[in-house]
């Protein structure tokens, strides 16, 4: 059984992280804000849980309600959810299919059609210089360059196509020890603002000009 203390102890925390991450209104901020309708019902659902708790007279010797361990296990996957680091969920430095300026076009395509990979991102040192994607491919083809389909081409040759950043933002930049809350809010702005971000680089500074640790793409926070 899931003590009122322990809940309470829990959520209080909770209600710290949500201050500091959406204001004096703390759950209840997540509750009116969040761009997932899922995770405001379960907010709107724990803080009144919470509130029952709080001003009830009894106490917490006699609770207007018993917190069982089915309820532990979801509040504390809801808890998790949000203020877990996104490292949890990144593919880090080390799993990365990346590539350098000097590597060549060809074997890359040949590893990103058998391995499934649409984003390659193309190294200066352990820094992102730009992203080689299957729409890099698309516009190579569009523009009428066939340079690539050469076997001894290296991403120098076609540096014009792939941009330091990316004017388009299909991709971004964040530290590596953000919430996988944040991140996914990342994703969802970057949607209500009409763009396609599809991949969040994390470095060592928050952008480009940092280290690279890490990738995301919503596909492995959904999955997660």
């Amino acid at each position: 059984m899931y003590s009122t203390e322990e809940f309470l102890e829990r959520y209080k925390e909770l209600e710290t992280w949500a201050v500091g991450v959406y204001g004096k209104d703390g759950v209840k901020g997540i509750e009116d804000s969040h761009h997932n309708k899922q995770i405001k019902i379960d907010a709107s659902y724990f803080r009144h849980v919470r509130n029952i708790f709080a001003h009830n007279p009894n106490g917490i010797d006699k609770p207007l309600i018993l917190l069982t361990d089915e309820f532990k296990t979801k509040f504390e996957a809801f808890c998790s959810s949000l203020t877990d680091s996104v490292s949890q969920f990144y593919v880090s430095y080390k799993d990365i299919y990346k590539r350098e300026m000097s590597d060549k076009v060809m074997q890359t395509i040949k590893v990103m059609r058998d391995r499934t990979f649409t984003h390659v991102p193309i190294m200066n040192g352990k820094k992102v210089w730009g992203v080689f994607s299957d729409t890099t491919i698309f516009n190579l083809v569009g523009s009428g360059d066939t340079s690539m389909i050469q076997d001894d081409v290296h991403f120098y040759n076609i540096s014009k196509y792939v941009a330091e950043y990316s004017d388009k933002g299909i991709y971004d930049f964040a530290r590596g020890n953000v919430s996988a809350d944040a991140v996914r809010r990342m994703f969802s702005d970057a949607f209500d603002e009409g763009r396609k971000l599809e991949v969040i680089f994390f470095t060592t500074t928050g952008d480009k000009n940092g280290d690279l640790i890490g990738l995301v793409t919503i596909w492995d926070l959904t999955s997660a």
